[in-house]
């Protein structure tokens, strides 16, 4: 059986209140009434510290944590920055070394934004299922602001933290499934046009906000259905059969939107998270599916089916086994 040994979450210390977040930034009306109404009071503010740093402390945490000797270590995946603190330098590679993974492979995943993290566990169980003596994956991953507003309309409000996974041989948080589909169509409707531009400089543009809030809305309705559907078919399950449901933390709209849609209730560390650490991307996920552990919501034997979207456009779920 293959499942997740453990998760551990690093962040940073400073709490910034997203009310003086607001009244700091030059929004007009129709934004500062979103963004007041998004369900997010707090961020954590990483200073000093790149999205690196994040994830690296994240990772060895993780590894002290759950007393997992880093030579034991077979693969480290590395869910990648979108704004890298270096352009050709290998942060898979630097993360392998600092952790000291020195027997392990490392590789870098990005560009499907969310749904990084499904595919980082989707290649990480696939890896133990092809490799009878590989022991253990690590996952890991930092979300730091990558413009100098951390608002982005009509969407959420990024905070900063990391997390990191161990990926094993398991009966604990088994992994049992995972799908993954992807749009190119879309994969130019949220950018940041950055070469020959100072940081001060970078925007997050929404090429259609029409495109996003109605066609991209559709889609994602349909497409999440569809996951949702063969994977309780293949696993021969019904509705009935999920004891929680979770989904990234974007906006309390968005977890209403899908609840209406799909007639389920997301489990209540969601908004939790989303209220006080904002939307941390590809890390959201597994900060709740942990949040649920810790306090008592996720019980052995759970089966939890988290769905996860992103913008680029992909859709994903992971159903699994507490």
């Amino acid at each position: 059986m293959i499942g997740i040994i453990g998760i551990s979450t690093y962040f940073p210390q400073k709490t910034i209140s997203v009310k003086q977040l607001i009244a700091s930034e030059n929004l007009d009306e129709q934004q500062r009434a979103y963004f007041e109404s998004v369900g997010i009071d707090t961020i954590q503010h990483a200073d000093e510290q790149e999205s690196y740093d994040l994830a690296k402390n994240a990772a060895l945490k993780v590894i002290a944590d759950y007393q997992v000797k880093p030579t034991d270590i077979n693969l480290v995946v590395h869910v990648q920055t979108r704004l890298p603190q270096y352009l050709m330098s290998s942060s898979s590679g630097r993360l392998q070394f600092e952790v000291g993974a020195k027997n392990a492979n490392a590789m870098s995943i990005s560009d499907l934004g969310c749904t990084d993290m499904s595919m980082a566990v989707k290649i990480a169980a696939d890896h133990l299922k092809a490799n009878a003596d590989a022991r253990y994956i690590l996952i890991c991953y930092g979300n730091r602001q990558y413009a100098p507003s951390r608002f982005r309309f009509p969407i959420t409000i990024n905070g900063d933290g990391g997390v990191a996974l161990l990926i094993g041989r398991t009966a604990r948080n088994q992994i049992l499934d995972v799908n993954i589909k992807t749009s190119g169509s879309y994969w130019d409707l949220f950018k940041v046009d950055y070469l020959g531009k100072a940081f001060s400089d970078y925007r997050e543009e929404c090429s259609s906000f029409r495109k996003y809030g109605f066609e991209l809305a559709i889609e994602s309705k349909l497409k999440i259905s569809e996951l949702n559907d063969a994977t309780l078919n293949r696993q021969e399950l019904s509705k009935a059969d999920i004891s929680h449901y979770m989904l990234q933390n974007l906006s309390a709209r968005s977890f209403e939107f899908y609840e209406t849609t799909f007639d389920l209730k997301f489990a209540g560390v969601c908004r939790e998270n989303l209220n006080k650490y904002g939307h941390l991307g590809p890390a959201d996920i597994m900060v709740n599916y942990q949040a649920g552990l810790d306090n008592g919501t996720f019980r052995s034997g759970d089966k939890v089916l988290i769905m996860n979207n992103s913008p680029v456009a992909s859709w994903s779920n992971i159903l699994l086994q507490a």
